[in-house]
C-alpha cells in the first residue's frame, strides 16, 4: 500500500495563491484554502497472491469567499491532477458556510488514482 497524502500535497502546491492544508482548515481567515484527505484505498490489482497495485481516492475541497473563486480555482485542481494521473469523479458545491463573522464558499471534489506498485522481479 502507498499512502499517497504527500504526493497530493505536492501536486496541489503548484498552484499559487492558495494554502494547501490537510483534511479541514483549522481558521478561515486567510482564504483561499484547499484541502485534501483520502477518502478510499482499495486493492486495485492481485497476481501471484500479492497486491500489485492499488485504487486510491482522495477528496479535494476548495474553500473561498465567493463561488467565483471557487470554480476558477477547481478547474486549475482539475488541470493539475489530470496532468498528475487522477481522475475526476465528482465536483459539486456545497452550501455557504459562516464561520465567526466570515462566509465561506466550498467546492468538493474527489479524486482516483490506479497506483501500480514498483516491483524488484
Amino acid at each position: 500500500m502507498v499512502d499517497v497524502n504527500e504526493m497530493v500535497r505536492n501536486i496541489l502546491k503548484t498552484i499559487d495563491g492558495v494554502t494547501v492544508k490537510f483534511y479541514h482548515p483549522e481558521q478561515f481567515v486567510k482564504l483561499p484554502v484547499i484541502t485534501y484527505y483520502e477518502i478510499g484505498n482499495t486493492t486495485g490489482m492481485c497476481a501471484d497472491n500479492e497486491e500489485w497495485g492499488q485504487k486510491t481516492y482522495i477528496a479535494v475541497d476548495i474553500w473561498c469567499k465567493g463561488g467565483g473563486e471557487c470554480s476558477r480555482l477547481a478547474v486549475k485542481v482539475d488541470g493539475v491532477m489530470q496532468n498528475h494521473g487522477w481522475y475526476r469523479e465528482l465536483s459539486h458545491d456545497m452550501p455557504k458556510e459562516t464561520k465567526g463573522k466570515i462566509t465561506v464558499c466550498r467546492k468538493n471534489m474527489r479524486f482516483y488514482k490506479h497506483i501500480f506498485f514498483e516491483r524488484n522481479d
